[in-house]
């Protein structure tokens, strides 16, 4: 069973906003390939969203899709966010688009559709669960017709808790999380236990660290924040060594800064979990035998 390093793609978010007439997707190559030359680390995971992409057509995903291996670069593709509205109107168009994007996800060799929430329409916790259970069970049966299994993340909207209601409810194999390491400040919970509780759920992993700052809970480089990593990483390397790919994306979020600031702290991520890699005895290579 493979576990992998890797880099959120979103980690540029703030050079993604000004593109400068380069589809996204260019910089998030580009830069993600960099650091896997830079430390040595083959395969490397990189996760991105559809719309990052220039176009959907099946010849341009081919091309990509041999673009990324040529670098050894393995994709976890973002097929979108859910709205969780009572108002159909609102709540459709973006799950039938997250529906019809599976396909590109499947096309470029990822084995997950990574979604996520929004939600409104003064809709309370059981409106969410009652509305999410709904919405996602309807994303997992378009996904099992690819073989795909779909995941979200906790964030603001869920505690782990509600998490074991919806996927206990949705009675699927193919549903579960990317969990966030960092995400779980923001909701009042323990990193490592709510990580344990969620772990027969979960398929992926975003690596975040954060410092809370004036009431917000600011993104710093892994290491550098208020979770406590090496009992985390423990614990996501024995989830790994039960999934055929799991992936260690790291991830930043940064609140200011230009490109340069935002490169050396996700540079800073990699070299920590790469540090990490090491230490544990898997090698400095990003694909190692979990278990």
């Amino acid at each position: 069973m493979a576990v992998m390093l890797g880099v959120l793609g979103d980690s540029y978010r703030r050079q993604l906003r000004r593109p400068g007439g380069r589809p996204p997707i260019e910089t998030v190559v580009a830069k993600v390939a960099a650091l896997a030359d830079e430390f040595g680390l083959r395969p490397f995971g990189v996760d991105f969203g559809v719309g990052n992409l220039p176009a959907t057509d099946e010849s341009y995903l081919d091309e990509l899709r041999q673009r990324l291996a040529a670098h050894g670069l393995v994709p976890t593709v973002i097929v979108g966010s859910l709205m969780l509205h009572a108002d159909r109107d609102l709540s459709e168009p973006p799950l039938q688009k997250a529906i019809a994007n599976l396909a590109v996800a499947h096309r470029l060799g990822s084995p997950l559709g990574l979604f996520y929430f929004g939600y409104g329409g003064r809709v309370d916790r059981a409106g969410r669960i009652r509305l999410a259970v709904e919405q996602v069970g309807r994303l997992a049966d378009a996904a099992a017709e690819f073989g795909l299994t779909v995941t979200t993340e906790n964030y603001d909207y869920f505690t782990s808790d509600d998490f074991l209601e919806i996927f206990a409810r949705l009675d699927r194999s193919n549903v579960g999380l990317h969990t966030d390491t960092g995400n779980w400040l923001l909701l009042g919970e323990d990193p490592l236990t709510a990580t344990r509780k969620l772990a027969p759920w979960t398929h992926h992993a975003h690596v975040r660290d954060y410092i809370l700052r004036d009431g917000v809970f600011t993104s710093v480089p892994i290491g550098q924040g208020t979770v406590d990593f090496p009992p985390i990483l423990d614990e996501l390397r024995r989830i790994g060594a039960g999934r055929d790919r799991f992936v260690l994306a790291v991830e930043m979020d940064l609140d200011a800064g230009n490109e340069e600031v935002e490169d050396a702290a996700v540079r800073e991520c990699v070299r920590t979990m790469a540090d990490w890699s090491e230490g544990a005895g898997l090698g400095t290579g990003a694909s190692v035998a979990a278990g």
